[in-house]
């Protein structure tokens, strides 16, 4: 199994375009991060993708839809972390 775990960061004059570029482009569910923390100059977003295996995460990652999200994240916002992870074994506790 392979996770991707992206959180990123939008500046609020830039949501909107940000929103349509993912309605209309992207289409994988994106959420908003709610932090006592946060400021109000931007929405913190968390985007969690998994797969069974590795050719499906590839395809995933080489498709049209992985580039328009990055670049998307690129010109309207800043990437605040981006990570795979992937299990190998799993062992049952107990």
């Amino acid at each position: 199994m392979f996770l991707l775990i992206m959180r990123f960061s939008i500046p609020l004059p830039k949501l909107h375009e940000f929103t349509l570029t993912m309605e209309r482009l992207v289409k994988w569910p994106v959420y908003i991060l709610h932090s006592p923390s946060q400021g109000n100059d931007a929405k913190k977003f968390e985007l969690i993708r998994s797969w069974t295996n590795e050719s499906a995460m590839e395809k995933d990652l080489a498709s049209s839809e992985y580039r328009n999200l990055t670049g998307v994240i690129e010109i309207l916002g800043s990437a605040i972390e981006s990570n795979i992870y992937s299990v190998v074994k799993r062992k049952a506790l107990a």
